[in-house]
């Protein structure tokens, strides 16, 4: 049985609105994302070795951050199996959601680990935010190390492609259908 702080309420003003949990870790998740990338951009201006190294360091630990938060948000998800829908949809348009959905979990959990094996292959070490040593996915290889780099590449610009087109979807519901999907995954109440 859910507690009913989580399960999923029907409110005539807002809606359906999602479990307050996967609310959060689907934000937490796109900010975290969104800052993973700005570090990516960053560090490719910077000269000085040393903050190169740091702001590296952090976006690993970032990415592994948002691997992690994927993998909660399966879990949440499969103990509210099924959610409702928020919104009629007709089959295909259910489909192509759903395997965008797929599609975002499996880039939000293969690109760390692909960049974590980069790391590896590179021969660079790999820490937790500094606290948590990780061990080497890979052998350190040169010919691999260029290879997963071109692999994490288009991986990420792939998922930039999907969190635009989730985005604009969700806009896409909200303005134009006037359906809840918005309104069900919004971190805060709606009046």
């Amino acid at each position: 049985m859910h507690s009913t702080s989580e399960s999923p309420v029907i409110d005539s003003s807002a809606g359906l609105r999602r479990p307050g949990l996967l609310v959060f870790l689907h934000w937490a998740t796109a900010l975290l994302i969104a800052l993973v990338i700005g570090i990516a951009f960053v560090r490719e201006g910077v000269e000085e070795k040393a903050l190169r190294a740091t702001l590296m360091n952090i976006h690993r630990s970032i990415g592994l951050t948002v691997a992690l938060l994927a993998m909660a948000r399966i879990v949440v998800r499969l103990a509210h199996r099924p959610l409702p829908p928020t919104a009629d949809m007709p089959p295909l348009a259910r489909l192509a959601a759903e395997l965008a959905h797929l599609a975002l979990y499996v880039l939000l959990m293969a690109l760390p680990l692909i960049g974590w094996a980069l790391s590896s292959a590179n021969g660079k070490p790999v820490t937790y935010f500094g606290l948590v040593n990780l061990p080497p996915l890979v052998g350190q290889d040169e010919d691999l190390a260029d290879d997963l780099a071109e692999y994490h590449e288009n991986a990420a610009w792939l998922l930039i492609g999907l969190v635009g087109l989730h985005a604009a979807a969700a806009l896409h519901h909200h303005f134009v259908r006037r359906d809840n999907v918005l309104r069900a995954m919004l971190p805060v109440r709606q009046s």
